[in-house]
């Protein structure tokens, strides 16, 4: 059986901290496995050691089956992004190599190119590995191996099985957080009860001292000595016994979750009346035409998304009712306010602090803009973090931030793409601060499962 086998590798692009610290796996010719984790984790450094492109910085990387990778690929034209993307995993699975290494396949790809993947996946007779944040790809995998903090952990099903895991394993992080404050609560309490004992003691040793004759007094004091010493002996055990929870508890907070955001009322009442109305537009580029008589409607507090083959005319239909580009002919009246938001988050300023964007693009004061950040996730120092040196996932909560922060929200959100450049957990935080939201979005995405999430109202096809 063909198999790449990896073990106690260690590897840091010579950096301080590795992103794979000791991990261990073994891939073999019968199992589709995705790899998935937070941007930056290692996931494609790991497909580039199982492929032999690099090499790790102590342990083994064993090879012992035919092995065939597609690197990510990234295209501004999306049209021919997706035809090229297509090409390239057909030449993959026409490879019929023992283990084909995917780098984000679904990238691109519209509806149909990834009906027709997933249809060449299933039929696929040997090994597959895929690095994917695509949770519909996700569903089709036999195993989910999760990169984190350096270690990989495998968990035997799909998504759906992976999730349930991940939500078990919070519940059960959640229980033993809540156990470890019981208890240092009731340590602090007995620690608090001795220390009032030993000052009840000391104060009765002290009176009967004064009453004592001298002779006795010698028995007294030896008594006085072993006593205190048995007292605090105790207080010592109960004190070690706290700070070992106080350490535990910690630990566990690290563990748990700390991406929940909170999103406040709105200040008004959003926009109930027709948003945009678009009547027979007409647009082309200069080799093929896009628009021809088209009629587009949109009412306050819907949700639309926009379907449709790559060069259907998605995006640009975006970027035409943002004032972006404009038609050849035609009507278009928007009312209320309109937020434009693009899969490269690029609304931020990269040379201000999170707080400086809050304040320009919300229009709140400095105090209310710290109150802002620390609803999602930025407090102290890290509200003073320049967007340009945000992470992926921080850098969408700051944008979410500006954008729905503050009880000044827009009317309409206008989504091109928004899970495109995102990890799994970051697409998750996009989610909950949506179904949060309470106005009319705008979406393009080929993500199915993130628009049944936020609740699409009505499908528009181009």
């Amino acid at each position: 059986m063909g198999f790449i086998s990896i073990s106690n590798v260690f590897f840091g692009y010579d950096t301080d901290s590795n992103l794979l610290d000791g991990v261990s796996i073994v891939f073999n010719n019968m199992d589709k496995i995705a790899i998935v984790g937070d941007n930056g984790s290692g996931k494609t450094t790991l497909l580039r050691l199982l492929n032999g492109d690099i090499t790790p910085d102590s342990g083994h990387v064993v090879r012992n089956a035919d092995v065939y990778m597609v690197n990510q690929f990234n295209s501004i034209d999306k049209k021919s992004g997706g035809e090229r993307q297509s090409y390239l995993l057909a030449r993959a699975f026409d490879s019929n190599a023992e283990i084909l290494l995917l780098d984000e396949p679904t990238n691109n790809l519209d509806a149909d190119a990834k009906a027709h993947f997933f249809d060449a996946l299933k039929t696929y007779p040997f090994g597959v590995v895929v690095v994917s944040h695509d949770r519909e790809l996700l569903q089709h995998m036999d195993k989910i191996a999760e990169i984190s903090n350096g270690k990989i952990r495998v968990y035997g099903g799909n998504y759906d099985f992976y999730v349930a895991q991940k939500q078990s394993e919070q519940r059960n992080l959640e229980s033993k957080y809540t156990d470890c404050t019981k208890e240092i609560s009731r340590l602090t309490g007995t620690l608090v009860v001795a220390q009032n004992t030993r000052q009840h003691h000391v104060a009765k040793q002290v009176k009967d001292k004064k009453n004592r004759a001298s002779g006795s007094r010698i028995e007294a004091n030896a008594l006085k000595g072993k006593s205190q010493e048995t007292e605090s002996k105790r207080r010592a055990i109960i004190q070690k016994k706290l700070n070992d929870q106080i350490q535990q508890r910690q630990m566990l907070s690290g563990q748990m979750r700390d991406d929940m955001i909170k999103i406040p009322l709105p200040s008004k009442a959003f926009y109930s009346k027709e948003l945009i109305k678009i009547s027979s537009l007409y647009f082309a580029y200069a080799d093929s035409q896009i628009f021809s008589n088209f009629d587009f409607s949109m009412y306050g507090a819907t949700r639309v998304r926009l379907t449709g083959k790559n060069g259907a005319g998605k995006s640009t239909l975006l970027k035409i009712i943002c004032g972006k580009l404009y038609p050849q002919s035609g009507d278009i009246k928007t009312f209320g306010r309109i937020v434009y938001l693009d899969q490269d988050l690029s609304l931020l300023d990269c040379d201000k602090t999170v707080v400086e964007n809050i304040m320009s693009i919300s229009g709140v004061l400095k105090h209310d803009a710290h109150a802002i950040a620390a609803n999602f996730g930025f407090r102290g120092d890290a509200s003073k973090k320049k967007a340009g040196q945000l992470s992926g996932g921080e850098l969408l909560k700051a944008t979410l931030a500006t954008i729905l922060g503050s009880p000044h929200q827009p009317d309409l959100l206008i989504l091109d793409e928004p899970t495109n450049n995102l990890d799994i957990k970051s697409i998750s935080i996009l989610e909950e601060a949506l179904n949060q939201y309470r106005g009319a979005i705008l979406l393009v995405s080929h993500d199915t499962i993130f628009a049944n999430n936020i609740n699409i109202d009505r499908i528009v096809c181009l």
